[in-house]
């Protein structure tokens, strides 16, 4: 008699881009767009976030998802979140910083896709991470990010990642449990 396993499903380092490194998440409002984006993507498309960061030019997260396949479900993210990026840029405040910025997405935004609808860098880093001691190290790296840009002393003191316990995704955040224990 053959034993069947569950094929067990990968965890994966993802980070995505913003165009041009432009600093873009500094705006809360952005910030909170790309959020909202994220959880619409963890409930409806089956996102699993176990550890992410929200940097000012970038979004890094260990994840995975309950159904699908990952590559699909960012694609998804990343077009929903850059529509609805792009509508507040162009809808808020016409200053001159919001202009520069408009200007720098659209020069630096994926090529092939309509103009100026696109806030992420067309390449989307996907890596699949197998063995738990790279998933700890990636875990650590990711909640150590905004300590390395001198934004915060410690992590937990970082808002926008999950090392802190008020994060924006709490109760999005897929809680990881040991296998041996």
């Amino acid at each position: 008699m053959r034993r069947r396993y569950q094929k067990r499903k990968e965890t994966f380092y993802v980070e995505l881009r913003i165009a041009g490194r432009l600093a873009l998440l500094l705006r809360p409002q952005v910030r909170n767009k790309v959020v909202s984006g994220l959880k619409w993507s963890c409930e409806n498309r089956g996102l699993r976030i176990y550890d992410y960061t929200i940097l000012p030019d970038r979004v890094v997260m260990l994840a995975n998802t309950a159904w699908g396949v990952l590559h699909e479900v960012l694609e998804s993210y990343k077009g929903f979140s850059s529509k609805s990026v792009m509508l507040l840029l162009r809808n808020g405040s016409r200053d001159a910083e919001t202009a520069w910025m408009l200007s720098v997405l659209q020069q630096h935004g994926p090529k092939g896709k309509p103009e100026g609808i696109h806030i992420w860098e067309d390449q989307t880093v996907i890596e699949s991470v197998i063995r738990q001691d790279d998933i700890d190290r990636l875990s650590l790296d990711i909640h150590n990010r905004a300590v390395k840009l001198g934004l915060v002393y410690r992590p937990e003191h970082y808002l926008h990642c999950s090392a802190c316990p008020q994060n924006p995704l709490d109760g999005w955040v897929v809680e990881a449990t040991d296998p041996w224990s």
